[in-house]
């Protein structure tokens, strides 16, 4: 690979972006009449309650910063593909890309319905408020009392709501980890839905997740990923165990890591347009030369799903 390959992949991450902010503009943002969002809208007043005046207006809302901070996962990681250094940031953005583009992934899975959406959203909510109290953490203070307080009447409040409306809870308030959450399940993990938004019923999800993972968590063996023996080292003794090391990885290494990042972005962007009924043409175009840069050069087998 050369050079000018580093360029390319930053380059297809630029055209994601475009084109999402043209659609984005070009609809303010707004689902068309007749599309699901707005049926769903519709029906905001029937969940009504403690939880906030209009559920499932937030539930689609909340979907819209995720994808933001995706495209904006995305500029920095072609930056970096095109800039000097930055070789283990490149794979922790591109994971952080990934795990923020299963939530408006999730959120707005198709066929639902608007309960089934609230839930989700709601136990996202439940998930925050949690690691909100878990931050402010057991200090002793009048301050840090008083947080944890409105966090925990917070809380109350949607399981109240939820209860109100015949949703079934599970977990207590009092307990010191896991967050409360609305039936028949939580939250998935990132680890459970990176196979389904990358590939369905494959793997490839899974194991680029773990790939960037293994840099973000494992320093170790992070650091050891980058490095070769260095070409025109000199050659060492019988009994001389030292070797010669560069870092380096080439655009290959990159695409194979990182390639969960657009591919996610991808997955995430189709269900948001199908869900506002935004025209789906241009970013299918855009999509698969994107797909297909990635994986031609990182040499990976094409998933159905592109």
């Amino acid at each position: 690979m050369t050079t000018d390959a580093w360029h390319v992949l930053s380059g297809s991450l630029q055209l994601l972006r475009e084109e999402f902010d043209n659609m984005y503009a070009r609809h303010h943002g707004q689902a068309l009449p007749g599309s699901p969002a707005a049926l769903e809208l519709q029906q905001d007043d029937d969940l009504a309650g403690e939880w906030g005046a209009r559920p499932v207006h937030d539930a689609h809302l909340a979907a819209i910063s995720p994808v933001m901070a995706v495209m904006d996962h995305l500029d920095s990681l072609g930056l970096l593909f095109s800039s000097p250094g930055g070789l283990m940031a490149s794979h922790t953005v591109a994971r952080s890309a990934l795990d923020i583009a299963t939530k408006p992934w999730f959120l707005l899975e198709p066929d639902i319905g608007v309960r089934e959406r609230v839930r989700r959203y709601m136990n996202y909510r439940l998930l925050s408020l949690k690691e909100q109290s878990l931050m402010v953490g057991n200090g002793q203070t009048t301050e840090a009392e008083a947080v944890r307080q409105r966090l925990r009447e917070r809380t109350e409040g949607i399981l109240r709501a939820a209860r109100h409306h015949g949703f079934s809870v599970k977990g207590k308030v009092a307990d010191k980890v896991r967050p409360c959450s609305l039936g028949p399940s939580r939250v998935p993990s990132t680890t459970e839905m990176a196979s389904e938004i990358i590939a369905p019923g494959g793997q490839l999800g899974a194991l680029l997740w773990r790939a960037t993972s293994a840099v973000a968590h494992g320093q170790t063996h992070g650091l050891l990923m980058f490095y070769t023996q260095a070409p025109g080292a000199p050659v060492t003794g019988p009994d001389d165990h030292f070797e010669y090391r560069q870092m380096q990885i080439s655009p290959q290494e990159a695409a194979v890591r990182c390639a969960g990042a657009p591919l996610a972005a991808l997955a995430m962007l189709r269900r948001l347009y199908s869900h506002n009924g935004w025209p789906t043409a241009e970013l299918e175009a855009t999509g698969r030369q994107t797909a297909k840069t990635w994986l031609h050069i990182a040499g990976l087998p094409r998933p159905a799903s592109v």
